[in-house]
């Protein structure tokens, strides 16, 4: 093992300008005891020697600075020793801080004992991560059923699953995907009810109990709290914050960086109280009891879709490209200051005297169901009464598919809303369509 320091001190500390005065200065202390180029450490001064290194020191001035330098390192040959070595590495530091107390720089240029014990990390670490995607299968498995993870994953994840490179058929798709995803089927908060219906059920002047119970379906949930937390203990209630604690323990072993025998120790503890909590999560999955409703939701809110929600930054130039497209059709067009992801329409077209409101839909193959159901019944609430007599604003969905076409997944959408323009007539009308090379819109069915 071996440690090396490059130490910064100013120039004008008298005392310790040169290397026999450097290590001097470290037997002041009556820890450390010096011969030749042997340094032993002890823990007090009457106990016996825990570890003995072989140091070197050499010392010159900064040219540019005021300032000299010391570089130091020493080295065991005993790997057993890691903790002894690492005591040894913070008291020469602790040392060293004194000699110009506030001045000193301390600048680690390289470090076994970190390298080490994130070496020791990776296994730990790696077991209590494939202990949670053991949880998060077997749940989906179990609430949801076997396919999943069919439609779960958007095209950027897929294509990951895709290039594995591992070709073992019976290897769950969760261990193809990074740390940071596991614990979003798990933990991301999601409210069951959107404003609207909780605005609908607050205009009552009675409550019934079963307006209390989706009037609290507004509170944000994660399914570990919906699921899970009536059937562990009170105390395993913190696995979340223990996974986010180890998330980024887990990261400093992941990018090659040190890590501290705190932290190791750290990451022992976390590791060993997360596998007792998903240990006895998983002995009572089959105590789960779920309705068709709540595995609708389930689904709607599994892992990786919502965080890659279209409906964002990038959504307005999806919206741009359609409005391009209906311009280049003869259409005026009017686009809307801020698009109202609670209202109905993106913006509105006019042509022949007729005027129309456009809704664009980014498909999505786990979502697009429920947003499509979301806005007929938003559609049909904002008009009651019989589309084929009460008179209603005419309105165009655009279903912009990936560039790629799934074609099955293309008739299932055609399925779904056909099925829809019948029920309103003329006054829905659908277009599907996806965006060449990301960028212009065109149309796969009809205006």
């Amino acid at each position: 093992m071996r440690a090396e320091f490059l130490i910064l001190i100013p120039d004008n500390e008298s005392f310790c300008s040169t290397k026999k005065g450097f290590v001097d200065f470290l037997k002041i202390d009556s820890l450390i005891s010096i011969t030749g180029q042997n340094l032993a450490f002890r823990r007090s001064p009457k106990s016996k020697d825990i570890v003995s290194v072989k140091f070197h020191v050499d010392t010159a001035k900064v040219k540019s600075q005021a300032e000299r330098y010391f570089l130091f390192s020493m080295e065991c040959e005993d790997q057993n020793l890691i903790d002894e070595f690492f005591e040894l590495s913070e008291k020469i530091k602790a040392i060293v801080q004194r000699i110009s107390p506030g001045s000193t720089s301390i600048n680690v240029l390289w470090d076994d004992v970190g390298r080490i014990y994130a070496e020791k990390s990776y296994p730990i670490i790696n077991e209590t991560e494939n202990l949670m995607r053991r949880l998060i299968a077997k749940f989906m498995l179990i609430t949801v059923g076997m396919n999943w993870s069919k439609d779960a994953f958007n095209d950027a994840l897929q294509k990951k699953i895709k290039n594995f490179g591992d070709e073992d058929t019976y290897l769950n798709d969760l261990y193809k995907l990074d740390f940071i995803h596991l614990n979003e089927v798990l933990f991301e908060k999601k409210r069951d009810i959107g404003i609207d219906e909780l605005t609908r059920i607050l205009s009552k002047t009675d409550f019934s109990k079963a307006d209390q119970e989706q009037i609290s379906k507004y509170v944000p949930k994660s399914n570990w709290e919906k699921y899970f937390s009536e059937l562990v203990d009170k105390k395993d209630s913190s696995l979340e914050t223990k996974w986010k604690l180890l998330y980024e323990l887990r990261n400093k072993v992941a990018h090659n960086r040190n890590v501290k025998k705190a932290e190791f120790e750290q990451i022992k503890g976390l590791s060993s109280d997360i596998k007792i909590i998903i240990e006895k999560a998983i002995s009572k999955l089959g105590d789960i009891d779920i309705n068709s409703d709540e595995r609708d939701l389930i689904i709607e809110s599994h892992i990786f879709e919502l965080k890659t929600e279209t409906r964002g930054e990038n959504f307005s130039d999806v919206i741009n490209s359609v409005a391009e497209y209906y311009g280049k059709n003869g259409f005026g067009v009017q686009m809307w200051i801020a698009s109202n992801k609670d209202g109905l329409g993106d913006f509105s077209i006019g042509k022949g005297g007729e005027i129309y409101i456009v809704e664009v839909l980014n498909f999505t193959p786990l979502l697009f169901p429920f947003r499509w159901r979301e806005l007929i019944n938003k559609y049909r609430d904002a008009f009651p009464g019989d589309p084929a007599y009460d008179p209603m604003p005419k309105l165009h969905v655009v279903v912009v598919m990936p560039t790629v076409i799934n074609l099955e997944r293309l008739a299932s959408v055609r399925k779904l809303t056909s099925a829809s323009e019948k029920m309103f007539v003329d006054r829905l009308t659908v277009t599907i369509g996806n965006r060449k090379d990301g960028i212009v819109f065109e149309p796969l069915g009809h205006l």
